[in-house]
């Protein structure tokens, strides 16, 4: 059977799976390519693993259908065979298997490495993705912070100083942070969560988790915890599994969870298994960072704002009306955590202040001037103001 001369670029096969994170820029897939030689079932195989690379996987560079639909309009230039070689960084030898199918082509699949980190920034200078200096410009860059998993109650910090496993894994994490040049904040000190104060203890389940704690301590939007496993393989060998698991620190919200194994190797440090372990992990994690940090740009800042009411008023309620009406004055949007007599609790975002600073100056303003607040003869104090929390209290 004669095949019909190629009318199109893409990919005639669109059959990859992902086999690792090589670095923090590169990914390697197992790619299968279809072609009437096993030259022409090569090069398929390159743009099906490129092609995958944008819109197959999980964490694909494309992530919303808007970026998609964008590609749509320049793919048929894009998967040029010339193009497509400037993303792929290795392309094995080996072919894993070969098929003949029954129209008379060939079906190839072999080892392809592809140049994420360069996908991304082309799609961004092509028009297709947004970048992350448009989104900063607008929300500001996210800041991370990175800690083992704990269970309630224990210091995630005096863990990770004592266990040679766990500094590597939060090391890995760290450094594919820094090379995609995200804002990473390394608690230093315990001492930090004391800046919470007290009203936070009066929050159900905060009393314990030491990991959001240190986040909203230092200002941060997106905290990551890991943990990590070396076990004895089946082959005599040693392998590693981590997971990774992101929160938004504001509302505690999972952003995305992964998990993450190493091939089983003999003779190996711990430290190694856990390092090829932790970048699979880590690199779809941050692209959930990315589709989340993205679909707030439509939203704006978001801080938590918590109301500890110390004085005895004559209608408690009214301060809690009236913060309300202050806030949606100022604010894009806004969510009631908590409203009693003695705590208020809120999650809002806003596009107009750059900071938390000036955007606390105005709600103060807002406040004051609130006839009901006023009524109660009510005076607003703040205690700690950073980057995502306002913890203020409400006197006579």
């Amino acid at each position: 059977m004669q095949l019909q001369a190629q009318t199109t670029n893409l990919p005639k096969s669109r059959e990859a799976t992902f086999v690792e994170a090589y670095s923090p820029s590169e990914v390697t897939l197992r790619a299968k390519g279809i072609g009437r030689t096993l030259e022409e079932a090569e090069t398929d195989s390159k743009k099906a693993a490129v092609d995958f690379v944008l819109r197959g996987m999980t964490d694909a560079v494309l992530q919303t259908a808007a970026e998609k639909e964008a590609f749509n309009a320049k793919q048929e230039t894009f998967f040029e065979t010339a193009n497509i070689a400037n993303y792929i960084t290795f392309f094995g030898n080996q072919i894993l298997s070969r098929v003949s199918l029954s129209d008379g082509t060939i079906r190839a699949e072999k080892f392809v490495r592809v140049n994420k980190e360069k996908l991304k920034n082309d799609m961004i200078a092509l028009g297709v993705a947004t970048s992350k200096e448009t989104i900063a410009t607008v929300i500001g860059n996210p800041v991370i912070m990175v800690l083992p998993e704990v269970p309630k109650g224990e210091n995630p910090m005096e863990l990770i100083e004592s266990d040679p496993d766990l500094k590597k894994g939060a090391e890995v994490i760290e450094s594919f942070l820094t090379a995609r040049r995200y804002d990473v904040k390394a608690p230093e000190q315990m001492s930090a969560i004391n800046d919470l104060n007290q009203m936070q203890l009066d929050l159900k389940g905060v009393e314990e988790d030491l990991p959001y704690k240190l986040a909203m301590s230092i200002g941060a939007d997106v905290y990551i915890v890991f943990n990590s496993d070396v076990q004895k393989g089946a082959y005599g060998g040693r392998k590693a599994v981590v997971a990774c698991r992101a929160y938004e620190t504001t509302t505690a919200r999972l952003l995305g969870t992964e998990t993450g194994y190493s091939p089983e190797r003999p003779s190996v440090p711990d430290a190694a298994l856990i390092e090829e372990a932790m970048g699979g992990a880590i690199d779809k994690v941050l692209t959930r960072i990315d589709a989340y940090w993205k679909a707030d740009i439509v939203r704006g800042i978001q801080y938590k704002l918590i109301f500890k009411i110390t004085g005895k008023f004559s209608d408690p309620y009214a301060i809690s009306d009236a913060i309300d009406d202050a806030l949606k004055e100022l604010t894009s949007e806004r969510k009631q955590i908590t409203a009693s007599e003695k705590t208020v609790d809120y999650t809002v975002w806003q596009k107009k202040y750059d900071s938390s600073s000036r955007f606390f100056r105005d709600f103060a303003k807002a406040l004051e001037q609130n006839e009901e607040f006023k009524g109660e003869r009510a005076k607003l104090k703040r205690i700690n103001v950073n980057r995502k929390i306002l913890l203020l209290s409400v006197e006579k």
